[in-house]
Parts: structure tokens; sequence; C-alpha cells
């Protein structure tokens, strides 16, 4: 469904608000697993967790990932 961009301009790909609002959301969840793990604060689901630890991730069958609380630090 075609929709406009930031310039008013036909877009033809579709891309309405809602799908790049979307494409934003999946790239701050990216972002915040990316430090938690770099941090070692997070493990990837069936891993094993660690004294420092607090996330758990893991990626849903359509490739998202969610991010569980396990404990505070």
């Amino acid at each position: 469904m075609p929709g406009t961009n930031a310039n008013g301009e036909e877009d033809p790909a579709g891309g309405g608000a809602g799908e790049r609002g979307d494409d934003a959301e999946r790239r701050a969840v990216e972002r915040f697993v990316s430090d938690l793990l770099a941090r070692g604060e997070a493990v990837f689901e069936g891993e094993e967790p660690t004294a420092r630890t607090t996330h758990v991730v893991r990626r849903e069958d359509d490739g998202r990932l969610t991010v569980r609380r396990l404990r505070f630090h």
C-alpha cells in the first residue's frame, strides 16, 4: 500500500509511519540486547547464566528479539 515519505513524495514501497516505527523499535531492541551482551549482563535462552547475568534473550520465530529480566544486580 503506497504512502508518502517525509518530504511528501510518494513512497511506492508503503513505508507508512507504523512500519517506520516498527523498524525503529526493532533497532532499539537490537541495540539494547547488544549492549547487555557486551557488558556480560545477558545470555541467549538455553545458555548457562553467570553471576552477572540479569537478562535472558530469546529470538522469536519471526526473528524478533525478546528480553526477560532474571534478577536485579
